[in-house]
């Protein structure tokens, strides 16, 4: 009988090591590596693994081998050994512990775990992977840790890194308590994220120190911040959600053109960034002392706040703003409602989005008090959320009058609208406005 032949083995090794870099986890690979022998060639050439806590518990479990609990840690610096110089990209993911009810349990209610097999951020658990020959080579790392584990112990899992990853351009770490102690410069390190996390770096100075070349910066749900302040030059995006109530907040990057930024009432905010475009903000009210003059480029806004009337004066008088989106929170009262918006804020934006939580009476309102204002040949987009009715004439008329020509209005209409709601909206409303390009959609 002769050999079968591997329709594989005519490919690349190179392309099939991608191949399965693009698979990624280790699982799926580990089980490619016995369908063919050119698939099992590639395997040691993979570029991209990624470990799984539970995935590799609830194979093992399947096979009656239990759940691993001791040994994901080595399987860790196991895959790093064998990979060697040909692994680019690590991601390990404990965040749900071994997938069983208990560990589910804790992590739920934020309970303790005296164990550490999980711990993936500790000075021990990252040495053992970051010092094969894979470290020095590696330019993305993923860690999610196990919070009840991790929660209650500090690690070292930055300080090692910057120790041992020289090129690492991307690092994001999860779920973890971490120490900057012995942190050293990265100056390869490019993308950061770290998202709920205790960080011990209260004013960000050390961040600020050890990562002078980031492009991109996620802080989401960082808390240990007293005084937290941004200060990077080469920044350009930027995503800040602040879990704490810090005294003050403060971005001085000079490149930076996104920010996102998430806070409840900081007493100093401080936005020292002259070429951001887009600005996305979600704040409770302003405190008491606020600079923002650097917003000389500032295009896109979004606002989510009970102050819209004071945040808007802010960021959209003197500057050109094209695109506006304006949300309200949950907990915003009707006479907040009828008082957040001012009419003459549609006479400079060529785009407007009206969120769900502007009801139908504050639309109406809106629109039907701009009769007195001029909008045409500016507004060229509107995007407006229907609360659920029985209302098929259009109720905002008086702004599309005053819309450029051509301009596209889209209309989302509430799930629970009824069919014969959205056919009569759809069939007379653009034989009114023929000159309107409508889109119809639906939201939640």
């Amino acid at each position: 009988m002769s050999d079968v032949v591997d329709p594989l083995d005519s490919l690349p090794s190179a392309i099939l090591a991608d191949v399965l870099g693009r698979v990624a986890d280790a699982g799926d690979i580990a089980a490619s590596r016995l369908a063919s022998r050119a698939l099992l060639a590639a395997s040691y050439h993979c570029p991209r693994v990624r470990l799984s806590a539970a995935a590799r518990a609830r194979r093992l479990r399947g096979r009656g081998g239990g759940d691993g609990a001791t040994a994901f840690r080595l399987a860790a610096a196991n895959v790093a050994s064998l990979l060697g110089t040909h692994l680019r990209s690590l991601a390990l993911d404990a965040s749900q512990g071994h997938g069983c009810s208990d560990q589910a349990i804790w992590a739920k209610h934020a309970e303790f775990d005296e164990a550490n097999d999980l711990h993936l951020t500790s000075g021990e658990s990252v040495a053992a992977w970051a010092a094969t020959a894979a470290g020095p080579v590696l330019r993305e790392v993923d860690i999610a840790d196990f919070w009840p584990q991790s929660c209650w112990r500090k690690a070292e899992a930055l300080p090692v890194i910057s120790r041992l990853c020289h090129n690492l351009s991307t690092l994001r770490l999860r779920k973890a308590w971490l120490s900057v102690d012995g942190l050293r410069i990265m100056p390869n390190l490019t993308h950061l994220a770290l998202e709920s996390i205790r960080l011990d770096d209260e004013n960000l100075s050390t961040l600020n120190e050890c990562f002078p070349c980031l492009h991109t910066l996620n802080l989401i749900g960082v808390g240990g911040l007293k005084d937290p302040k941004i200060h990077l030059p080469q920044l350009k995006n930027c995503h800040w959600e602040v879990s704490d109530v810090p005294r003050s907040l403060a971005i001085h990057a000079p490149n930076l053109v996104y920010l996102e930024l998430k806070c409840v009432r900081p007493g100093i905010l401080i936005l020292d960034t002259p070429s951001v475009s887009t600005l996305k903000l979600t704040i409770d009210k302003l405190g008491p002392t606020v600079q923002v003059d650097g917003l000389v480029n500032l295009k896109n806004l979004r606002i989510e706040s009970s102050d819209l009337n004071s945040l808007l004066r802010l960021f959209s008088e003197s500057r050109d703003v094209r695109t506006l989106d304006l949300e309200l929170p949950a907990s915003a009262g009707l006479s907040e409602l009828y008082e957040a918006v001012e009419p003459e804020l549609f006479s400079r934006a060529t785009e407007v989005k009206l969120s769900p939580r502007f009801s139908y009476e504050l639309m109406r309102r809106i629109v039907f008090s701009m009769t007195s204002y001029d909008c045409r040949s500016c507004l060229r987009k509107l995007l407006v959320h229907m609360p659920p009715s029985i209302l098929t004439a259009c109720p905002f008329i008086p702004l599309i009058n005053n819309c450029a020509p051509l301009c596209e209005v889209t209309v989302l209409f509430h799930a629970d609208s009824s069919d014969a709601t959205r056919q009569a909206a759809a069939s007379s409303w653009p034989l009114r406005f023929p000159d309107i390009t409508w889109q119809w959609g639906t939201w939640q």
